[in-house]
């Protein structure tokens, strides 16, 4: 993650970007998105948000980075531990607490290259690359882990019909079993 200066007009700024850069979100679609209108609902000109970024795709790779270091702040620990219900359980309470901003960024298909990034970002992390070792088969386990969220949306668009606990065991049997046929050697148990 990018170290930021302690300057208070700094992170005001910096701070100015995200609001601005949030509220957009909530209403409209990465594309339509401009550096002009997020600087202007920032209350900043373009060459101070130049400043600070080279363009909007490195302001939003920020948010990707602090989004990848949360979520593994909560299911970083069941990762090292082989511990698949652990993960799935933890990364959809983590989803389920994430505010409206963080859900659309993660969730709704328009910013599908940002759930993309966060996914490489934690798949690419220490405590996940235990599971792609483990087989010889790495490209499916990252399918696998895909799937994870693709039924989390699903649950979420089809209006959270099943109880949250059915989800997680559900989602939970279906990895489990998925990738112990994959697996190199037996899960190490609980």
């Amino acid at each position: 993650m990018r170290e930021r200066s302690k300057d208070l007009r700094v992170r005001r700024t910096i701070n100015s970007i995200r609001r601005a850069f949030f509220e957009l979100v909530l209403e409209k679609n990465y594309n339509e998105i401009s550096i002009t209108e997020l600087t202007e609902r920032a209350g900043i000109n373009r060459k101070t948000f130049y400043l600070h970024f080279s363009s909007l795709d490195d302001f939003v790779a920020e948010i990707e980075e602090e989004i990848v270091s949360d979520i593994l702040d909560h299911i970083g620990k069941n990762a090292e531990e082989f511990d698949l219900p652990g993960c799935i359980t933890n990364f959809y309470l983590y989803l389920e607490s994430c505010n409206e901003v963080q859900q659309k960024l993660l969730c709704d298909d328009h910013y599908s290259f940002f759930y993309e990034s966060v996914t490489e970002g934690v798949l690419r992390s220490a405590p996940f690359a235990k599971f792609f070792e483990r087989t010889d088969y790495p490209s499916i386990v990252r399918s696998y882990t895909i799937a994870i969220t693709y039924i989390y949306r699903d649950w979420l668009k089809n209006g959270k019909q099943i109880p949250f606990d059915t989800l997680t065991t559900q989602t939970s049997k279906i990895i489990e079993n998925g990738y112990a046929g994959i697996s190199k050697g037996k899960i190490p148990a609980k």
